[in-house]
């Protein structure tokens, strides 16, 4: 018995010491996830407004537009809206707002009317 009364302190310090070691998983450190309507840092919606018009503002055709722009990032949502002269200059404006961040889903309100 005697010889085996060495092994009592280690054996309380192990039982203390060894549950410590454990911590670090009862609360891990949160998994950033990459989602369409998350991003690093998160835009307000007058900042996803300036970034949609920023692209809109690199094609000159839709900069003369003078195309509206509406945003809503809690729904990663826009809304265009205003009068361009073909189908095509619609399409590119929609394709550019959607560039501006990735999921983004752009309502339509562009009419066409072709210049007389």
């Amino acid at each position: 018995m005697k010889n085996l009364l060495w092994l009592t302190p280690i054996v309380l310090s192990s039982s203390l010491i060894l549950p410590a070691c454990d911590k670090g998983r009862e609360n891990p450190a949160p998994i950033s996830q990459s989602s369409p309507s998350t991003t690093a840092t998160k835009m307000s919606d007058s900042e996803l407004e300036k970034a949609i018009r920023a692209k809109l503002e690199s094609d000159e055709a839709i900069k003369q537009a003078n195309l509206s722009v509406s945003a809503d990032v809690n729904d990663n949502k826009a809304t265009l809206s205003g009068t361009v002269v073909s189908q095509d200059l619609r399409n590119k404006a929609i394709d550019l707002a959607k560039s501006a961040q990735p999921g983004l889903t752009i309502e339509d309100k562009i009419d066409v009317k072709p210049a007389a």
